[in-house]
């Protein structure tokens, strides 16, 4: 993999194992407590979220794949292990790692249009992705702190 993309890789999947992180021990209510109820998410949801995200933005836009995202069903969303997140994390992060590795800097300074972005470039596609995933890492975090003292 190239380096910068190899870099941009980092920074997705970091984020992600701390969003998914944040819910390991969880129980079901836990996993879809929500500190404000219909004004935040639970960790279930940034979860199932992130993960519909990376999938439209990076694994379709860039790598080709069928673009399946219902993203208004991932706001009402509910989980019932932490297990099922770990997995479909693990699986996501496998398959972004395969279609990353297979980018060359010539695909990604090709433009592409992003299905709720509109057109850019595919060195961007990769940063608003990793942004994005940081920008959930702070609700993640906060949302379990706030569990673990309600």
């Amino acid at each position: 993999m190239d380096p910068n993309i190899k870099d941009i890789y980092d920074q997705i999947a970091t984020a992600v194992d701390r969003i998914v992180a944040a819910a390991e021990g969880l129980d079901a209510e836990g996993l879809n407590w929500k500190p404000i109820p219909e004004e935040t998410s639970s960790l279930c949801i940034l979860n199932v979220h992130i993960v519909g995200n990376i999938r439209q933005g990076v694994l379709s836009t860039l790598c080709g794949h069928p673009d399946n995202r219902d993203r208004d069903s991932e706001f009402t969303a509910t989980c019932d292990s932490f297990q099922a997140l770990q997995e479909s994390w693990d699986q996501l992060k496998s398959e972004l790692h395969t279609c990353m590795s297979g980018l060359t800097k010539e695909q990604l300074e090709e433009d592409y249009v992003h299905p709720r972005r509109g057109p850019m470039n595919g060195w961007a596609v990769l940063l608003n992705t990793a942004t994005h995933a940081n920008e959930h890492v702070g609700h993640a975090e906060l949302t379990r702190q706030l569990w673990d003292v309600r």
